[in-house]
């Protein structure tokens, strides 16, 4: 009796669908979170590298700098980095760095830099306003009396769904930028 109720079991197909569903269902719903998870990694990635890049270029484009051009600036960082709300999860950080004329050996100095609002509480990996020789990428070298812009932009990237594999970190984009008029040494009120 038994073996001919196991026997009869072993040929019935009717559930079978539905069992194969009820296995397959979670590998196919961790394949779709980890490629969300994926794709707003490498968008986020993509967005605060043109935010780093576009920041640079727009203080590079200008004759002079003052302080409301800089406050335009984050308006712009902020827009271009949308949907990512890098006001309260990210920081623009916009250096000059200069290289004096006299002596002829002196080292570049930072000389000045202006940061958002705090939304991210980093700090620029060139140093600090008045800081004498800032580190620059390699092959990138300045002659006395030229000037570079450097943005540094900063995300707090959390992942949605998957921690463990999407480690949460701080991503960091820098962009440098010669200006492209003049010398871009001093912010001048308005």
């Amino acid at each position: 009796m038994m073996l001919q109720v196991l026997r009869r079991f072993r040929r019935c197909e009717e559930g079978l669908a539905v069992m194969e569903f009820a296995f397959g269902l979670p590998v196919l719903l961790i394949i779709l979170l980890g490629c969300f998870d994926a794709a707003r990694f490498v968008l986020i990635n993509q967005k605060m590298a043109r935010v780093a890049a576009q920041t640079s270029d727009l203080v590079a484009q200008l004759d002079v700098v003052t302080e409301s051009e800089v406050s335009d600036l984050w308006v712009s960082a902020t827009d271009t980095a949308l949907p990512f709300d890098i006001g309260t999860q990210g920081r623009v950080i916009v250096s000059s760095i200069f290289r004096p004329y006299t002596p002829a050996d002196a080292d570049p100095e930072i000389v000045w830099q202006r940061l958002t609002v705090p939304g991210l509480n980093s700090i620029s990996r060139l140093g600090v306003e008045a800081d004498d020789d800032p580190p620059l990428p390699t092959g990138f070298s300045l002659r006395s009396g030229e000037n570079v812009i450097v943005a540094e932009v900063f995300f707090d990237y959390s992942p949605v769904f998957f921690g463990e594999i999407f480690a949460a970190r701080v991503l960091y984009y820098s962009s440098y930028n010669r200006p492209r008029l003049q010398n871009l040494t001093a912010i001048t009120d308005d």
